[in-house]
């Protein structure tokens, strides 16, 4: 028989083992066919010990057998390669697509952390990972496959001009500037008439509209709730309910993509171009999820958003116009440029000054990681409007400032001298220690605090009992 003795030789490069089997033929075997049976892989020393002899056929049958194998191994391990990695392409689009969801989880995971008001949602800061996405299914359902394709709709988003709202916005402001000249030649009490109706109906905002139905900062009575529909309907800036609306959403979901006037956007976006640009898809979705049901069981307010249009045209233009041409013989042509047109661009101006400056310039001493600011010129032409950075951090105060100055704050003076008629009652506010908590926790240190204060929570070094639990559990973990 034609016998075979293996030979072993060392791959010290590799630093692995291999097995060189090597087929000769002997003066006993003359007729044998020379094979060199060499193999580079480990399992195939194993499957050929030193000590075994065997047939030039065997050895060579054995060979094949394992060649196949690893064919067979590496075919399986591509396909199931490519298996995963079309798994974690779809997944990853799904998850892409379902952001939303995704920011979901992470407001619910994070909204007991005192500091984590950023805006940030890119896919490190919700969590995501590869792992997660391989198993993580496919829209199925009519809901997920529309939610895929409103994500998708608004990843391509390019907002476009509304050329109607447009050219409304540009006559309100041109017509201002007119109006503004025809004042100096109108009567002193046309020019008084057009300060009072700027500040009544600038209550009618920000104790109205804002502080009561956006926030329900305090509960008010029906006949305060019918003057203050009334004097926001002379504002005009649409009716109460889709106010709110629009005003929940930028507190939910600030500086976000669904914000209607997201000051990431720019100051001209923030202030005005929201009114005639087209919103994002994202604006119309969150819309739909906003808890309304209060103010669709007001009947004050559903009353107005009805019949929106005839009391515009008879409250917001006709009365402003009339009273002076009716009593002391105004013409209507001043009176209508001025009493309407310069009075309506004045509150609006007011409002969008809210919108854009008090989110960019001015300090944030209660929480730094977060747009609004400290505005005193806004608190000034907003009634009290300006103090955005505590707004923000505490918004069910009415007085939607730290400070009880009526000075900067008509509105809370209103809201006020309302509660001691009994017409304002359950008026929410927050203590002077949660405020300095926030202020030390998050602020930027421009809010003054004493030295008693600021050092109650401080700390010698590891080892002091005065640690928090969290950070001395996170120590112990390093």
């Amino acid at each position: 028989m034609c016998l075979s003795t293996p030979t072993t030789t060392e791959n010290t490069s590799a630093g692995n083992t291999s097995a060189s089997a090597t087929c000769s033929s002997s003066s006993q075997c003359p007729n044998a066919t020379h094979v060199a049976c060499n193999s580079n892989n480990n399992n195939n020393s194993n499957l050929i010990p030193k000590t075994t002899k065997l047939s030039c056929n065997e050895n060579v049958k054995i060979q094949q057998k394992n060649h196949d194998d690893s064919s067979t191994k590496n075919l399986s391990s591509i396909t199931t390669l490519r298996r995963k990695t079309t798994q974690i392409g779809q997944a990853t689009e799904a998850n892409n697509n379902h952001s939303d969801s995704a920011y979901e989880d992470y407001n619910s995971k994070t909204k007991d952390l005192p500091c984590d008001r950023g805006s940030s949602t890119s896919s490190s800061s919700l969590g995501y990972n590869e792992e997660n996405a391989v198993y993580r299914e496919i829209p199925k359902t009519k809901d997920q496959q529309e939610a895929v394709a409103s994500s998708m709709q608004a990843q391509d988003f390019k907002p476009e001009i509304r050329w109607p709202d447009l050219v409304a916005q540009l006559y309100l402001h041109l017509g201002a500037v007119y109006g503004f000249y025809l004042l100096f030649s109108a009567k002193s009490q046309t020019f008084m008439w057009l300060v009072l109706a700027v500040w009544v109906s600038g209550i009618g905002i920000t104790a109205g509209a804002h502080r009561l139905w956006s926030h329900k900062s305090y509960n008010a009575s029906l006949p305060l709730r019918i003057v203050l529909i009334f004097l926001f309907t002379i504002a005009g800036q649409r009716d109460a309910y889709t106010w709110a609306l629009d005003h929940r959403i930028h507190h939910k979901f600030s500086e976000t993509e669904a914000d209607p006037h997201n000051a990431k956007r720019g100051f001209w976006f923030a202030h005005v171009g929201w009114l005639f640009l087209t919103p994002h898809p994202k604006v119309a979705e969150k819309r739909k999820v906003i808890d309304m049901s209060d103010l669709e069981n007001d009947g004050v307010v559903m009353f107005q958003r009805k019949w929106f249009i005839p009391l515009f045209a008879l409250i917001s233009i006709g009365l402003p116009v009339l009273v002076p041409w009716h009593f002391w013989g105004e013409s209507l042509w001043k009176s209508f440029w001025i009493c309407f047109n310069l009075r309506f661009t004045t509150t609006l101006n007011a409002a969008f000054f809210v919108n854009s400056v008090a989110h960019m310039w001015g300090s944030r001493p209660y929480d730094k990681n977060i747009s609004p600011v400290e505005s005193r010129l806004v608190s000034f032409m907003a009634l009290g409007e300006g103090w955005h950075n505590y707004h923000h951090v505490f918004p069910w105060d009415y007085k939607t400032g730290e400070f009880g100055s009526y000075r900067l704050n008509i509105t809370t003076a209103f809201i006020d001298f309302c509660a001691k008629l009994g017409l304002a009652t359950g008026l929410k506010s927050v203590s002077p220690d949660m405020i300095k908590r926030r202020a030390m926790k998050c602020g930027d240190g421009s809010r003054f605090l004493s030295d008693e204060y600021a050092h109650r929570d401080a700390v010698w070094g590891y080892g002091d009992r005065d640690i928090p639990k969290d950070d001395l559990q996170e120590l112990k973990r390093m």
